[in-house]
């Protein structure tokens, strides 16, 4: 059992005054002796049982949780009094700085009486990716006037996953101009396995019966078989700019968070028209995923974005190394950086003159810092844009397909227009 300052000060308090009273012959120190004496007495009423036998603990199915970020999560906290009656119980689940808590409360003081359960409920909610750790849950036992308390045993901490925030992108087809030769979704203008209707021709011993055009047999008294234009997939490599001397923000909001959370939609996009995707993310450590195809590549890929750090202590020509040496020849590269690492944006220059389809989405920074930054000048701002304006347009004539994305709008309505515009440009 601990003792609090305010009974280590009351009782100093006490002594001295009885000392003085002793002293000076003044019943007005013994009155303040007897005073504090009497609190100590009540104070001693509430004092906590020998032995508490209390049980506290989260529900099972929260012991591992995925979460996306910015959704809400309820947390469920059990308590189980199996000894004598607690009067005055505190439990607090600890939450990390970055978790913010939008119902309820993760700190309460309450009763239990001898076998009596309780269950407390409250929602957080973690505006960034990564792992994070909730907890432990603390609980103590102290007397009414908290001269006393006692450290009790509670839950161990309880790991969350948080995902970046994917957007479902149906209007748009990020697709590699070299294609390989496994199925995909990529029309490769020529009769293989697909879904696109191509011609119809003779019967030959080995067609499938569900390609059998059963009206041009009927027509023409002799069996034929459909022709479909053939779909095939290619290599995608997303490149994440995590350098920290680019990010441009603040931790909750910030380049580097848009930039994962479009890594994530792209993937999930290009994923999903059946082609290989690798990552790499440059940070503290140079992360990488080499290209493969499937639920678990995705799960791979998100993996790797929410446990990497800024920094910035490899050098850039790692990432060239690893592009050239272990990515396939004529991939397509989306870089995602704000373009704010000048020797960042010098090694997409360089890849746009390698045998390689380069893409780059620009979360736009000016947007941010104007968002959370109050007294920002217009003039730094001018001049940073047309900075920024003219790299872009430099990345365009060098054969980037470049968007200029404003991060606090979807990415599909900006991607969809600059693909719209390099369509028109190719004809």
């Amino acid at each position: 059992m601990k003792r609090s300052r305010i009974f280590l000060y009351l009782t100093a308090l006490t002594l001295s005054t009885l000392i003085l009273g002793n002293l000076f012959r003044s019943w007005v120190f013994l009155i303040g002796a007897i005073s504090t004496l009497a609190l100590f007495v009540a104070a001693s009423r509430s004092l906590p049982p020998d032995e508490i036998e209390l049980k506290i603990e989260r529900e099972a199915d929260q012991r591992v949780k995925e979460v996306y970020v910015k959704d809400e999560l309820e947390m469920t906290i059990h308590i189980e009094n199996r000894g004598e009656k607690l009067r005055f119980l505190e439990i607090h689940d600890i939450l990390p700085p970055l978790v913010e808590l939008t119902e309820g409360s993760n700190h309460h003081v309450l009763s239990l009486d001898m076998g009596e359960e309780k269950e407390l409920n409250y929602k957080i909610s973690c505006p960034v990716t990564g792992k994070i750790d909730i907890g432990p849950i603390r609980a103590r036992y102290k007397d009414g006037i908290g001269f006393f308390t006692k450290e009790l045993e509670g839950a161990e901490k309880k790991r969350i996953q948080v995902l970046p925030r994917t957007e479902e992108m149906k209007r748009v087809d990020i697709n590699p101009s070299y294609t390989k030769h496994w199925l995909g979704d990529i029309k490769s203008k020529s009769i293989g396995v697909g879904s696109e209707f191509f011609s119809i021709r003779e019967y030959h011993q080995g067609d499938e019966i569900k390609n059998i055009n059963w009206k041009a047999t009927a027509r023409y008294q002799a069996p034929f078989t459909n022709e479909y234009e053939g779909e095939k997939s290619g290599d995608v490599i997303l490149v994440v700019d995590g350098y920290e001397e680019g990010v441009v923000g603040i931790r909750r909001q910030n380049t580097l968070q848009a930039s994962i959370d479009a890594a994530a939609s792209l993937a999930s996009s290009t994923l999903s028209a059946r082609n290989r995707v690798g990552l790499i993310v440059s940070g503290e450590y140079l992360n990488w995923v080499y290209p493969a195809t499937g639920k678990n590549q995705y799960h791979r890929i998100l993996a790797n974005l929410t446990k990497f750090k800024g920094g910035g202590t490899w050098g850039l020509e790692g990432i060239k190394w690893l592009l050239e040496d272990f990515f396939p020849a004529r991939s397509l590269i989306i870089f995602i950086s704000p373009l704010t690492v000048p020797k960042f944006s010098e090694t997409m220059i360089d890849l746009c003159t390698k045998e390689y389809d380069v893409m780059v989405i620009s979360p736009d920074p000016v947007k941010i810092e104007r968002d959370v930054i109050e007294d920002h000048e217009e003039a730094i701002e001018a001049l940073y844009r047309t900075e920024r304006e003219h790299l872009l347009e430099l990345l365009w004539r060098r054969g980037a397909v470049v968007v200029d994305w404003d991060p606090y709008e979807p990415l599909e309505p900006a991607l969809e227009e600059v693909l719209r515009y390099q369509q028109r440009l190719k004809r």
